[in-house]
């Protein structure tokens, strides 16, 4: 029964890989699940996806390190003049925004 269930589960998994969105189009839904809210659609699919791909659900799990990390450290800053020097203007912000997507597309 377990070779079955084994044979079973990969090849459900198989068949959903095939159907779902790629890893690039799932990272781009996951990066920008961190600025706005998903759709049902995006969450289902991305949730299958990570069902099915280790390599996106580590890519998940390194980008909410890193925001912890960079919160953690933020929280540390000594007083809200520290805090204003280290945001980036709405400019700056803007010119970021403008590159990451270009280099998506």
């Amino acid at each position: 029964m377990t070779g079955l269930y084994k044979k079973a589960t990969h090849a459900l998994r198989y068949l959903l890989l095939r159907r779902l969105p790629t890893c690039r189009q799932t990272v781009s839904v996951i990066s920008q699940s961190l600025e706005r809210s998903l759709t049902l659609r995006e969450r289902v699919m991305t949730k299958l996806h990570l069902w099915v791909c280790i390599w996106c659900v580590r890519y998940l799990e390194q980008l909410q390190l890193m925001r912890g990390a960079l919160r953690a450290r933020g929280s540390k800053l000594p007083d809200e003049d520290a805090a204003a020097d280290a945001s980036l203007s709405a400019e700056a912000r803007e010119r970021m925004k403008r590159a990451l997507s270009q280099r998506s597309h």
